[in-house]
């Protein structure tokens, strides 16, 4: 006949184990939500437009609700297949398109969220390694477009620091810069490291530039995110603009 031995383990083991999984379950149970408050700066031709917004990012939906305050009121609803809609509550009227330029993965945070820091989705979207050099303590990964894209983008490089990503650079295939993108200001956002300022330079042509300054506070995450904008639906009668 076999003989079975029990295996006793002591109560401070019991305990610990115990709060362990306590933890995990409550990270498993936290809902995967953020809310925020934006400011965005432009500037263009010598002068500033600032705007001011409630964002609400549902990263389970794939959903972004925009509540603009600031110049003028709109909210503004999008997911991550490119469908969006734009209502205007002064005048009880929506905006209704569809279009992957607009899905919430073109967001300057998503990619932060959702983890994916190392290449901010340039794999999934296609993009190959092209090399990777370090300079001082900044490591310089190389992207190359796929054949789509070079209409926008040939080459991309992505810059980190301490394992963040701190800059972001496209080139056209005359090797012209298009784009620069420095991100400052990391916080901790559930498990992602975060940009809470996010500085865009756009090049229409090497003398004309826009500068794009958005500023991310007021950030609340999982359960402490404030809730007014999640169930969000526009007015069934508001009148569809062409």
């Amino acid at each position: 006949m076999k003989q079975y031995h029990t295996i006793t383990f002591p109560l401070s083991t019991i305990c610990i184990i115990a709060l362990c999984l306590l933890h995990f379950s409550s990270l498993v149970a936290q809902p995967r939500r953020l809310s925020l408050s934006s400011l965005e700066e432009t500037l263009h031709n010598g002068k500033v437009i600032k705007s001011a917004s409630e964002m609400y990012f549902d990263l389970t939906a794939g959903r972004i609700i925009n509540m603009a305050s600031t110049p003028e009121e709109f909210v503004y609803i999008s997911d991550i297949e490119g469908n969006a809609d734009i209502y205007y509550p002064s005048r009880n009227s929506r905006i209704t398109n569809k279009n992957l330029i607009f899905s919430t993965r073109n967001n300057n945070l998503w990619f932060f969220l959702n983890g994916q820091g190392y290449d901010l989705g340039l794999q999934g979207m296609g993009f190959k390694v092209e090399g990777i050099r370090n300079e001082d303590s900044y490591t310089i990964t190389t992207w190359q477009a796929p054949l789509r894209y070079l209409k926008e983008v040939d080459k991309i490089d992505l810059v980190h620091e301490n394992h963040l990503p701190v800059y972001l650079e496209y080139r056209n295939t005359k090797g012209g810069v298009t784009l620069k993108v420095y991100y400052n200001d990391f916080v901790r956002i559930g498990e992602s490291m975060v940009p809470s300022r996010v500085t865009e330079i756009v090049f229409a042509n090497p003398k004309d530039s826009t500068i794009r300054r958005s500023t991310y506070t007021n950030i609340k995450w999982g359960a402490q995110a404030d809730t007014q904008g999640f169930d969000y639906t526009i007015p069934t009668d508001a009148k569809i603009l062409k």
